[in-house]
């Protein structure tokens, strides 16, 4: 199986502790479970979780918008480094 094309991890910081600390161990692990699906590019309805679990997957959210961009900007920046160097 090749390796995808994309980033493939997001940061999970300290100060979160507290928040997902709060929330029950069933909700994280749903909320986890949705961000591993928003990861994957499926959509994300609060509709399909309980309030806390949507909390915990906007735990790490903007980490995973944030990954998904930092990828997109070094495949655009090795792109333009490489036109440069052989033009």
């Amino acid at each position: 199986m090749a390796k995808q094309k994309r980033a493939t991890w997001w940061k999970m910081l300290y100060f979160q502790r507290a928040t997902i600390e709060s929330i029950s161990s069933q909700d994280v692990g749903d909320g986890l479970k949705a961000a591993f699906r928003y990861f994957d590019g499926e959509e994300i309805s609060m509709d399909n979780l309980t309030p806390q679990a949507f909390t915990a997957f906007c735990v790490m959210k903007p980490y995973i918008d944030e990954s998904m961009q930092n990828y997109k900007d070094a495949v655009e920046n090795g792109r333009s480094g490489a036109a440069k160097r052989w033009e």
